[in-house]
């Protein structure tokens, strides 16, 4: 019997399941306890008491296979059922990495509960389901080596900074640059940071890649300075959500500017809305105290994230940049010609300055001027290039 809240109620003695029955769900003990019985020469025995905050016949979350013991309640027992749909449905929105380890933990303790009995005959969805192991496997696998690459890549230096200038549109002279990430793959040639950077976020490894970036811009500066005469020059790196999490971090970017005699007032650090949103009580610390040791910070991607005008009150944004989302159609789009020129105006009203993302022809970039934007970057200037092709594409000041 049911309750409200879709728990299931069995009476002293009442059977859960039985041994043989088709299972499709496993089942957590809420209130009181079941017996776990085997028939031994046609007579049932009890093999296990289970109690409050246990779980039994989870092995039916993986197949369609029949029961392999039979469940009856020792006394009053409520139990939350776990049905397979619902397990199914969460797996598939989690990690392939989990979900594989998931299934291989239940698949092997499914093994050691039949050994030395007869196998259980396979009803007809098991193909389909082992067609989607096999492919959640291929995933997982792909994922781990992934990782292990991104590993290999730190330790084997395969990672290199590609820079791509940021003009004053006044004048177009070079302002400063941005530090972009590509990873040069032994096999697989050049590897956008879309592809990779998600997962080093997922499993931390973006504090190791994070921090490289600073260490190698800053080491880059004294070549990069010598393409502008800029009064305030400056190279920007981006900041993900999970360095926001780390104590160290502002600790561990001062010792880095220490270490190559950089001034913190030419690194401009560059977040997110969604790098402000998980965290946000830690992030305004973080962020606070390096204002304080001197660098500024630049809101990128504003208006595609979340509540942007939240963030410009409350974080010590000194640069709000805009998507090139609503850069590139100004001229033919009266509503993102509209947003662009709001966040121009909004952004001047609060004292910062705006560089606008995306910049591919004179034309906008003549439109974007009369709205009085300061700063632009996008291939109309330059795309982004390694230090060492910086000659070919800027002349040194």
């Amino acid at each position: 019997m049911f309750d409200e809240f879709n728990r299931e109620v069995f009476a002293c003695g009442e059977y859960v399941f039985k041994e043989g029955d088709v299972g499709d769900c496993a089942y957590l003990i809420e209130d009181g306890s079941v017996e776990i019985l085997v028939v031994e020469q046609g007579v049932e025995r009890r093999v296990l008491l289970m109690c409050k905050g246990e779980m039994f016949g989870e092995v039916a979350l993986i197949d369609y296979q029949p029961r392999t013991a039979t469940v009856r309640a020792a006394e009053r027992a409520v139990l939350v059922p776990i049905r397979r749909k619902l397990l199914e449905e969460l797996l598939e929105k989690s990690d392939p990495i989990l979900r594989h380890l998931l299934l291989v933990i239940l698949e092997r303790f499914r093994g050691k509960q039949n050994k030395g009995s007869e196998p259980a005959v396979a009803t007809k969805i098991s193909q389909e389901q082992s067609t989607r192991r096999n492919a959640l496997k291929g995933e997982a696998t792909q994922k781990l080596s992934l990782a292990h690459g991104i590993t290999r890549a730190l330790t084997n230096k395969e990672f290199q900074l590609y820079y791509q200038p940021i003009c004053n549109l006044l004048d177009g002279r070079i302002a400063g640059f941005e530090a972009l990430i590509r990873w040069h793959h032994p096999t697989d040639g050049v590897i956008q940071p879309n592809d990779f950077l998600w997962l080093a976020e997922q499993t931390g490894l973006i504090r190791e890649i994070g921090l490289w970036t600073v260490e190698r811009a800053c080491e880059d500066w004294p070549t990069l300075k010598q393409y502008t005469n800029y009064e305030a020059p400056f190279v920007s790196v981006n900041l993900s959500a999970t360095q926001l999490t780390s104590e160290t971090l502002v600790d561990d970017i001062k010792a880095i500017i220490a270490r190559h005699n950089m001034p913190a007032a030419n690194l401009k650090l560059e977040l997110t809305e969604t790098v402000m949103v998980e965290r946000p009580e830690i992030a305004l610390q973080i962020l606070n105290r390096l204002v304080e040791l001197g660098s500024s910070l630049a809101l990128d991607d504003y208006g595609t994230g979340h509540s942007g005008l939240d963030h410009l009150q409350r974080y010590p944004v000194g640069t709000l940049k805009i998507d090139r989302a609503f850069v590139a159609p100004i001229l033919e789009s009266t509503q993102s010609s509209g947003i662009a020129r709001s966040s121009i105006d909004l952004a001047h009203l609060l004292g910062m300055d705006v560089v606008a993302e995306g910049i591919e022809t004179k034309e906008v970039c003549a439109k974007l001027l009369e709205m009085k934007c300061d700063f632009g970057q996008g291939w109309l200037f330059g795309r982004p290039v390694a230090l060492q092709d910086m000659a070919l594409s800027h002349k040194k000041i």
